[in-house]
């Protein structure tokens, strides 16, 4: 080809591409918390592949921990400058973002709560985190049919999740004989979790179960557990199966996960986004994704698919 006919060519696509013809995908924007962690790397798996699979580009940014709520409303602020399509929003403290939803709102940006249902939003995905909080309470009862002690790692005490689980949690055991003999806040940190776990089983050598908000600080409890021989003495419960979790339980160090279905909930979030972006009508506002009970008996018949992104 000549070069003029190159010069052409390229002129050609360039006027097509002008004529309406868009070749950049619309974007959406997800402001997440935190993008490191089992829950929020299958929630990010699930809302890229949907959002693929519509056609969008998804923009993600990590606020960089909960207690940066101020960053997050900030990087929920950069999203809609960037003129993206529908907001995803899991947000460290829902009362902050009041007004960035009325920007939103104001602006004709559909908010979808990606993680949990909260005032001013369009529409939400999410488990239940209260529900969460009962189901481990179910797993602690029986873990202690008989009661006894108990000792907690309940997650950041910024991070409104791990609140309401926790406050569910002792709703839901508070007519039982397991006593809770200590609990510690802390990041979501595996490392932070084998280091509070090692102190609490130091502390309370007659501790029976210890619990953890999620699969960050239950894995650093159950490699507590693993490091003082006490797999199968000291019995550990959290929530999230993460591939870490699922080791612990096949070694015997792991014995009741609340398994959340994280990727199905980063799916429907972007549907829920690309139907209120086309003016559809919602079957139901707020959606709320099931959790699975997961033992040591069960866990060969789990469907992963639903709950973290496939291994590689």
């Amino acid at each position: 080809m000549t070069k003029f006919c190159q010069t052409a060519a390229v002129l050609t696509i360039a006027l097509f591409a002008g004529a309406g013809h868009t070749i950049a995908a619309e974007k959406l924007g997800a402001s997440l918390p935190l993008t490191q962690g089992p829950f929020f790397t299958a929630q990010i798996y699930g809302m890229t592949e949907e959002a693929k699979k519509l056609g969008y580009d998804l923009v993600v940014l990590d606020a960089g921990g909960y207690g940066k709520v101020d960053k997050q409303v900030s990087d929920v602020e950069n999203l809609l400058a960037q003129k993206v399509k529908a907001v995803l929003l899991n947000p460290a403290d829902p009362t902050s973002f009041v007004g960035v939803l009325n920007d939103a709102k104001s602006n004709h940006v559909p908010v979808v709560g990606a993680g949990m249902p909260f005032a001013g939003t369009d529409g939400s995905v999410s488990p239940s985190h209260c529900e969460i909080g009962k189901a481990l309470a179910e797993g602690a009862k029986a873990l202690l049919p008989n009661g006894g002690q108990l000792a907690a790692l309940v997650g950041p005490a910024a991070g409104f999740w791990a609140n309401e689980r926790w406050r569910c949690f002792k709703e839901q055991i508070a007519n039982t004989k397991i006593q809770i003999v200590a609990e510690q806040a802390s990041e979501p940190d595996a490392a932070v979790g084998l280091s509070i776990a090692t102190d609490i089983l130091q502390r309370f050598p007659t501790v029976q179960v210890l619990y953890g908000a999620d699969d960050t600080v239950g894995v650093g409890a159950a490699r507590a557990v693993q490091a003082n021989s006490l797999c199968g003495k000291v019995k550990v419960l959290t929530a999230v199966l993460g591939d870490t979790t699922e080791e612990l339980m096949k070694a015997g160090c792991m014995d009741y996960v609340v398994a959340l279905q994280v990727v199905e909930v980063g799916r429907r979030s972007v549907d829920m986004a690309d139907k209120l972006i086309k003016g559809g009508k919602l079957e139901a506002k707020d959606v709320v994704i099931p959790v699975v009970p997961v033992t040591p008996k069960n866990l060969s018949s789990i469907d992963l698919s639903t709950i973290r992104p496939p291994a590689h």
